[in-house]
Order: structure tokens, then C-alpha cells, then sequence
């Protein structure tokens, strides 16, 4: 029998955003899959230091940076990096047009002072339990240094902020011929931004390198999402899911619309398609 493959967004699609958990149905059914022969992957947008933790799942690999890299039973098999010169020319950019942004490396990332004054600054006053579970998990705060610390790393993923008085027409004219760029995701709907990888760069390259490393088949490739981030991934596999509180943009792709990540909608899919007791 061909493998199964099933690549699960995180945030909104496996992590319910509300408890900063994996949901007891998720986790069960995504178990079962996998004592059925599935192969299990995470797919996500965070970079690599972010997804050291279980997620409350056994998985087999993870695609990371939206596509950046993936590492398959404990070896980074491939890392697709930004041209160094090419990340010096997006921060001076930025900068010259008042843009927040966040550099995601391999072990740590770097932020501005308009990114992190964003992202951290509110959360100074508040209990750690509470800002831990705003930020959906606490990985965000790790390794997160000024952008002067910056010294060359390899980039797999820049995301970017605008705000009032940024000059977004101009950063946008600039960067947009030189990379992949997708709109803030859709658990940040009031936010104006952009996540920015290499050209050629999204989920659904990063599916399609993992179905072929196992000499697999995408028709039996399944991509669970909910963001602006997961089209490609969606588009690629041979059954996209879109959560029932995905964006509705990405649903206009999926194969099957599946209930709310509180709602047991990854137990739902995956009983839908007969991959798990």
C-alpha cells in the first residue's frame, strides 16, 4: 500500500490559537493515522528554533520557514537560504521606509526596534502565563536579538510589519520582484504585513520535496491549513484541507472545508478521508 503523507499547519490548524494547545481529538486521531502507516509532518511558517517542542504529536519530519528547509527524522535534509547580499539590501530597505521587520535564522532570529516595540513591548507588564499564551506559544520569545546583533547568518524567512507612517509603496515596489511575498497571515487580520521568503519559496515546493524524497505519490499527499501562507501547500496536495476558521480565500482551494480547530476539525478530516479509527 502507497504511503500517506499529511502536512499540518500549526497555528490555527493544529494549535487552537485560544488554549495554545493541540486539542485532545487532534492528537488522537493524528496517532491513530500514524499507527495506520501515514507519515506525519508539521508544515509551518515558523522558522526552525520554533518547532523543537512536540506539539503534542509523534511527527516524522518538519517542513519549516513556510518551505525554507526541511528536516526528516532528526536531519536537516535541505535549507533554501535568501543571497546574503540580497538580506543586507531588505533590512536597509526596510529601515529607509519605516518598516518592522523580523529575521528568521536557523537558531535565533533578529527584529528591529519597531518589530519588537510591536510584538513585545505590551507584553512587558503582563504575567508570563499570559504572555506566553498571547504569543500562541512561548518559542516566539526565544532567541529573539536587536538586528544590530545581526552578523550574516543564513536567512530562511523575513516577516515584515507596516505601520502609519511606513513607506509601503516603495518597500513593496522594491521587494516584491525579488522574492515570495504573502500577506500577514490570517490569525492577524488587524495587522498589515507580510511574510517574504526566497523566490520559488512557499509550503507547497517544501510538500513536494518531501512526497519525492520518499519516492512518493502527491495524490496521496494531504496539506491541513488555515492561512494566506498555506495556498501553495493546499494547491500541491492531492486532498487540501482548510480548517472551518481558515481565511476565506484559502478555502476557494480546498478539496475538503473541515470544522474549526475547536471543533475537532482535524479529527473530522481525518475520519472524513478514512486515515485514522
Amino acid at each position: 500500500m502507497d504511503n500517506n503523507f499529511l502536512f499540518f499547519d500549526i497555528d490555527g490548524t493544529l494549535i487552537d490559537p485560544k488554549t495554545a494547545a493541540t486539542p485532545a481529538s487532534a492528537a488522537k486521531a493524528i496517532k491513530s493515522a500514524k499507527e495506520r502507516g501515514s507519515k506525519i509532518f508539521i508544515c509551518s511558517g515558523r522558522p526552525y528554533y520554533e518547532l523543537r517542542e512536540s506539539f503534542g504529536i509523534q511527527r516524522d519530519g518538519t517542513i519549516f520557514a513556510s518551505g525554507g528547509g526541511f528536516e526528516l527524522d532528526g536531519k536537516i535534509v535541505l535549507k533554501r537560504i535568501f543571497p546574503k547580499d540580497l538580506v543586507l539590501a531588505i533590512i536597509e530597505k526596510a529601515e529607509e521606509c519605516r518598516v518592522g521587520f523580523n529575521v528568521l535564522c536557523f537558531d535565533h532570529g533578529f527584529s528591529n526596534k519597531r518589530w519588537h516595540d510591536m510584538v513585545y513591548g505590551p507584553l512587558l507588564s503582563l504575567p508570563v502565563t499570559v504572555a506566553n499564551r498571547m504569543l500562541i506559544l512561548p518559542f516566539y520569545a526565544v532567541g529573539n536579538y536587536p538586528i544590530e546583533k545581526f552578523a550574516g547568518e543564513e536567512v530562511f524567512k523575513i516577516n515584515i510589519q507596516f505601520f502609519p507612517d511606513s513607506d509601503k509603496e516603495a518597500f513593496d515596489a522594491f521587494i516584491k520582484p525579488l522574492v515570495t511575498y504573502v500577506p500577514v497571515n490570517s490569525q492577524m487580520k488587524e495587522a498589515t504585513g507580510a511574510e517574504i521568503s526566497p523566490i520559488d519559496v512557499n509550503k507547497g515546493n517544501g510538500v513536494l520535496m518531501v512526497v519525492t524524497h520518499y519516492h512518493g505519490d502527491m495524490a496521496n499527499a494531504y496539506g491541513f491549513g488555515d492561512s494566506l501562507n498555506d495556498i501553495e501547500m493546499i494547491k500541491e496536495c492531492g486532498h487540501g484541507v482548510v480548517m472551518g476558521n481558515g481565511d476565506d480565500e484559502l478555502k476557494k482551494y480546498a478539496n475538503y472545508i473541515t470544522t474549526d480547530v475547536d471543533k475537532d476539525g482535524i479529527a473530522n478530516a481525518l475520519k472524513h478521508f478514512g486515515l485514522c479509527a
